[in-house]
This record gives structure tokens, sequence and C-alpha cells, in this order.
């Protein structure tokens, strides 16, 4: 649970780019807009794992449109190579699940999980098989895993408008490829990844943080702590130097967040009575904002449209400000435990813009680390043991 956006985004569903103003009668939308992004799930058999974030079938014409069907497909030079069939009792939790979400606020709350107003705009309803004028049906967290190539998602909706049977089509790209940039583990030594790009964990589900990592470390008695975990510097993490992970010029930074030792798990607090605490308090911090969050941090800009975040630093440790240069290596402040942290961890991770939250994840590969007991180098899954050079 040690990740930035955290558990109460499991019921939660996105980023997108500016649509057309006149928009078909019908049609499909994705998010994020640009591409869907695969990460490795076993490298030496070349086996791939992909999030389809969320999609959206929108009517604004005047004829109610039914669904029936929703076929998504995956495509190799035009070929389909994975099919998934969505039947009409799949569609109707989709839409029983769109409807409530919009109902309790939850589009507006976590407005970054929604591509903000580009997915679902404010005049559309939630709606379901049926959809009349302004009504969309969401279908969100659709998950593939295949070996091989695959360069292209489509999405076909089948259903019929005044009775006559009708096929409504979308497609977006597929990218198998890491960051363009070259980046270095943002820590030196040994290290654990608490949280990684892997479906079994939390951030894979969350589209801002979906490659990202959140970075702790293992002392000799098997735990993050000594003694009962209370004060920050109980944790082996805590106060290390955090690193530039890659050249480039800092776009934002905050310093002054303070961290919060009552987030933390009490010796005497059960596992379920902590998560539904932590759930209600982060609820309370994504309503004051983005810092809240993110508590103390770093975002750098690397170019090619890539941005590196360092998140959770502690209090007065950031030694760098808006639009100073830094190089790959460079001490940028210390591991902490502010913000939306459960614990003293480095959240980081690569994405497409400079707002940590109003972005897309892109999948990034490191050229200093090795992967203890990984049979051949690969990528970091969650759970492993690094060692950063």
């Amino acid at each position: 649970m040690k990740h930035i956006l955290s558990g109460f985004l499991a019921f939660t569903l996105c980023f997108s780019s500016a649509f057309a103003e006149k928009p078909p009668p019908i049609e499909v939308r994705f998010c994020p807009a640009s591409a869907v992004h695969t990460y490795p799930l076993e490298s030496r058999r070349d086996l791939q794992s992909l999030m389809l974030q969320n999609v959206a079938v929108i009517n604004h014409g005047e004829a109610p449109f039914k669904i029936d069907y929703i076929e998504l497909e995956l495509l190799q030079t035009g070929h389909v190579l994975d099919s998934k069939k969505l039947d009409g009792n799949a569609i109707q939790r989709a839409a029983d699940r769109g409807a409530k979400l919009q109902a309790l606020g939850i589009l507006q709350q976590v407005v970054f999980q929604f591509c903000g107003t580009d997915l679902i705009p404010p005049s559309i309803k939630m709606a379901g098989p049926t959809l009349d004028r302004d009504r969309a049906l969401l279908i969100a967290s659709q998950v593939f895993t295949f070996s091989g190539m695959r360069d292209m998602l489509r999405v076909r909706v089948h259903g019929n408008v005044g009775g006559r049977a009708t096929e409504i089509t979308g497609s977006i790209p597929i990218k198998s490829e890491f960051a363009t940039n070259s980046y270095i583990f943002p820590l030196r030594g040994i290290w654990f990844v608490e949280v990684g790009a892997t479906l079994h964990t939390a951030h894979r589900w969350a589209l801002p943080e979906e490659f990202a990592l959140d970075i702790g470390r293992i002392g000799g008695n098997g735990l993050s702590r000594k003694g009962d975990g209370t004060r920050f510097d109980d944790y082996y993490a805590y106060g290390v130097d955090v690193l530039a992970a890659c050249d480039g010029a800092v776009v934002e930074a905050a310093n002054d967040q303070p961290e919060d030792p009552t987030a933390m798990q009490r010796p005497d607090e059960s596992q379920e009575a902590y998560f539904a605490r932590l759930q209600k308090e982060q609820a309370g911090r994504l309503a004051k904002g983005m810092t809240a969050i993110t508590g103390n941090y770093v975002m750098i800009g690397h170019g090619k449209n890539e941005y590196s975040l360092y998140a959770h630093l502690q209090p007065g440790s950031v030694r760098v400000h808006k639009g100073d240069r830094v190089k790959a290596g460079d001490a940028i402040g210390k591991l902490g435990s502010s913000g939306n942290s459960t614990e003293p961890h480095l959240h980081f991770h690569v994405c497409d813009s400079a707002d940590p939250l109003m972005s897309a994840g892109i999948p990034v590969n490191f050229s200093n680390v090795t992967v203890q007991w990984a049979d051949v180098p690969r990528p970091i899954q969650s759970s492993d043991v690094v060692i950063a050079k």
C-alpha cells in the first residue's frame, strides 16, 4: 500500500488528448488517447502484459444505441491475434459500475484517473447497455497477456440503432518499448522494490503511476524497520540521498510538506482496521490537491516528452529549485515519508507530462541495476531486490 495513489483507487479506474469539436454520432474514446504500453511479465519467454485503462462508448446522436456485445482485439500488422468478448452480462456490470462511480462523485474526486473531462465530458451521463443521447458506457481495466509483439488494439462495439445492426470501431497503437532517454536508478546500493508494474500490486491499475516504483530497504531482521516502526528513523531507508535518474531541468519542486506519523500502521492495529482508516485519510488528502498526495517532490523534464517524479521526500531536504539543471546522479533530496505515504520510501515514475497526476506513465528500464536472483538481465518487477551501482 506504499504507493502514491494507494488503495483508494482500487475502487476507481486515465489521461488523454483533446478530441474533435464535432464528434461522430457514436464514438469510441480511449484513455490514454495516444497509445497503450506493454510491460514484460516474463522476459525469457517474451511474455508481455497490457492494461487497457479506459475506453468509453459515447452516443451523441438522437437515436438510442443498444449495445449487444463488445470485442477487444489485439493485432499485429493488421492480423487479429487475440480477442476478448464482453457479453451482455459483462456490459451490464460495467454500466452499473460507471453509473455508481458518477453518482458518488468519483469522476470528479480522482479526475486524473478519468482523463480530466476529455474521456467523459460533464454533459455526458453514464449508462448502458442502451445509450440514449449524451449517454456513455465505460469499460475499464481490461488486461491482456501474450507472447511476442502486438502493434494495435481495436475495439468493435456491436449493437443496433433503430432496429438496424450497427458496428462502431476504434483503435489505438500498442507500444512495447521503454522510455527513450537513458535512466539510472534513483538510489545507490541494495534496495527492495516494494511495488512495481506487476498486475498483483496497485500501481499498474492507476494511469499516472502504471509503471511506477515504490522503493524501500530491508534490514537484517527481514523487515523495513527496526523497533516498532512508530518513528520515521526506525526505517532503514529514511534519510538516504535521492538521485536524479537522468540529465534534465527541474520543472517543479515542493519542500514544505509535513510528514505525518499517524499515517503509518500502529503496532496494535490490524491490517483490516488500518486499511479502512487509510482509505478515509487518503480521500481527505486527494481533496487537498496534488502536493498533499506527492508530499515534497521533484519533477524533472528530460526532453522527448519524458518527465521523472521523486515523491515523499523529507521536509526541508529538497536541494533543487524550478529551473535548475541537474545531471544523472546528482543528489536532489532525501528519502522521506511526506504526502500520501504509509512509511518512508521513494515513489519514482516516468510519465508524459510535467503534472505528476494529470499524466500517463511510461515504462522505464535502468542502465546500472542488477536484479538479484534474476535468470537473465530483465526489467524490475514488484518485490525484486536490486543492486544499483
